[in-house]
C-alpha cells in the first residue's frame, strides 16, 4: 500500500462564493485504511457501490493494479459514455475512443497535485499514444481561456475536454482530484485512483501494454 503513503489531493469547497481547495496528506495507517475503506463505499460510475484492490481471488491484472495503488471493480463495469467539448470548440465523445487504452483523468489547473502529475502524463502519452493508448484530460469547471492557457505553458498534447457544469465529474463519482480511470479497449472500467503520482514509470508502462489490443 506505499503508492497510498503521502496522498495528495484536491477537494472542493464553497467559501463566500469562491471555489478553493484543499490539500490532503495521509500518511498513518489507521487513517490510510479508512480513507481506502471510504474509497470502497463512493458509488462508482455506473451505480455500482463497492471497490476493491488486489484479492487472493483476482486476476493476475487485478493483483498488479493493487499493487499499483488501484481500487478495481468488484463487477464488470462499463464506463459511462458522455460527449464534452474541446478546446477546438468541438465535440469529443468517449465512445469515440473505442478500440484503444484510455486514461480517463479528472484534473483543474488550480490543484497543485494535478498540476504535478502533468508532465509525467506526457512523457506517458507521448511513448504509447502510437499504440492504441490516449489519455483524455477532463478539466473540472473552469473557463475555457483558463485551461487553453495553462496548455500552451506546460506543452500538453493530450486531449484536453471542458465539464463546465461538473456533470461528468459526477457522473464518475469524483468528489478529489486528480481522480484517473483506466478503461481497457472494450469500454470496462478496469481501475480508479485518487491522488497523483509519476505515471511515467516501467510498471504502469507495462500495465497498459497489458491491456492494449
Amino acid at each position: 500500500m506505499e503508492h497510498f503513503k503521502g496522498l495528495q489531493t484536491c477537494r472542493w469547497s464553497l467559501e463566500n462564493g469562491r471555489l478553493l481547495y484543499m490539500k490532503r496528506y495521509i500518511f498513518l495507517l489507521p487513517l490510510l485504511v479508512l480513507f481506502l475503506a471510504g474509497c470502497g463505499n463512493d458509488s462508482s460510475a455506473n451505480g455500482a457501490t463497492q471497490e476493491r484492490g488486489s484479492s487472493a481471488g483476482g486476476s493476475k491484472l487485478e493483483e498488479k493494479l493493487g499493487r499499483l495503488g488501484f481500487q478495481t471493480p468488484t463487477e464488470e463495469l462499463q464506463a459511462v459514455d458522455f460527449s464534452l467539448e474541446d478546446l477546438a470548440g468541438g465535440e469529443t465523445a468517449l465512445s469515440s475512443f473505442t478500440g484503444k487504452v484510455i486514461f480517463l483523468n479528472f484534473w483543474a489547473t488550480w490543484c497543485g497535485p494535478c498540476r504535478a502529475e502533468i508532465p509525467s502524463m506526457e512523457q506517458l502519452y507521448v511513448e504509447l499514444r502510437d499504440e492504441g493508448f490516449t489519455i483524455l484530460a477532463v478539466n473540472s469547471q473552469e473557463a475555457v481561456n483558463q485551461v487553453s492557457n495553462f496548455v500552451k505553458e506546460t506543452g500538453m498534447s493530450f486531449p484536453v475536454l471542458l465539464d463546465g457544469t461538473g456533470r461528468v465529474g459526477a457522473a464518475y463519482s469524483v468528489r478529489a482530484i486528480p481522480t484517473t480511470y483506466i478503461i481497457d479497449p472494450q469500454g470496462a472500467i478496469r481501475g480508479r485512483m485518487v491522488g497523483t503520482r509519476d505515471w511515467y514509470s516501467p510498471e504502469i508502462i507495462s500495465l497498459v501494454k497489458e491491456l492494449l489490443p
